[in-house]
């Protein structure tokens, strides 16, 4: 087994190297899932333009996301949203939205309303009129994604905010549509960690690999400060641990082994390290998970970040 693999090496010496992102964290064809806090959407930008390069790549989630501004987004609708201005702005910041079926402002909604197959004359049933529509829905978004032009496309349900729901596919179908389907699949309100409620976070059952998302910037501060969910964080620990506990590598391992969430860990915002910490603390966590970890700095959301390795 290669290092690359997970192998776990007592030797601190590491450097940063140039590798497949995609590689080092053993995305496969098919469904993956991305959780965790501290750079969801920056990893899933940098794997999508990676491995654009291998096949086409769909982005998608079970909960939210907004819209990418790197590749066209086509949006869903089973009735008609209204958006506000501000959120009209959103929009246009953040993504291409495809055209198609709608007039003015719902220009910007995919919406199949009045093509959906209903019971009647062909259809003899419920379930067969629900899979003659998902059928549609599927080989409609195909024809409006040219996979040689656009390898990477977001599908969601537009909101009234300007942020995707789920796409109304079961994944099952999604992962026909593409070479690689990678899925935003946890909420994180933007903090760079994250303790998990009972029904989190929503891993399809098709995925093959799980991805947990972690961002350095958390540590040596107030857990109050850096946690998502903190009070579930807070009860991980006898005692419980008060708001203002900083938050060390000891108590995030602890957390990671109760939670026992992930595949593999990347560690985002390495940045905010010298690579001698970086390389101690990714040691650390291989060591004591038991699991590959590595990690880099995808503020960029680049194609090939660095990635740092054991």
């Amino acid at each position: 087994m290669t290092k690359q693999q997970g192998q776990i090496d007592d030797n601190p010496q590491s450097k940063l190297i140039r590798i497949p992102l995609s590689e080092a964290l053993g995305i496969k064809k098919g469904v993956n899932a991305i959780i965790g806090s501290g750079g969801k959407s920056s990893l899933l930008k940098s794997l999508s333009l990676e491995l654009s390069q291998k096949g086409s790549v769909l982005l998608t989630t079970s909960t939210h996301i907004l819209p990418f501004s790197h590749c066209e987004n086509i949006c869903f609708s089973d009735e008609n949203v209204s958006i506000s201005d501000e959120n009209i702005s959103i929009l246009n910041k953040n993504a291409l939205i495809s055209n198609e079926n709608v007039s003015s402002l719902n220009k910007n909604i995919l919406t199949l309303k009045e093509k959906i197959l209903l019971p009647g004359k062909d259809i003899h049933s419920e379930e067969e009129a629900l899979e003659n529509s998902k059928t549609l829905l599927q080989s409609k978004v195909l024809s409006l994604w040219d996979k040689s032009q656009n390898p990477i496309l977001c599908l969601g349900t537009l909101e009234t905010t300007g942020k995707l729901s789920p796409f109304p596919l079961p994944f099952s179908a999604i992962e026909q549509m593409a070479d690689f389907v990678l899925v935003e699949a946890d909420g994180s309100k933007r903090l760079p960690g994250k303790a998990h409620g009972r029904n989190e976070p929503e891993i399809p059952k098709e995925s093959q690999r799980t991805v947990l998302v972690f961002g350095a910037s958390a540590l040596h501060k107030p857990i109050s400060e850096v946690i998502h969910r903190v009070e579930i964080f807070q009860n991980f620990f006898t005692p419980s641990l008060t708001p203002n506990t900083l938050l060390t590598k000891e108590l995030l391992l602890q957390a990671f082994r109760k939670e026992n969430l992930g595949d593999c860990l990347f560690v985002n915002q390495l940045d905010c390290l010298t690579k001698k910490e970086a390389a101690e603390l990714l040691l650390f966590l291989q060591k004591g998970l038991g699991k590959m970890v590595c990690g880099g700095s995808l503020k960029e959301g680049s194609a090939h970040p660095e990635v740092l390795l054991l």
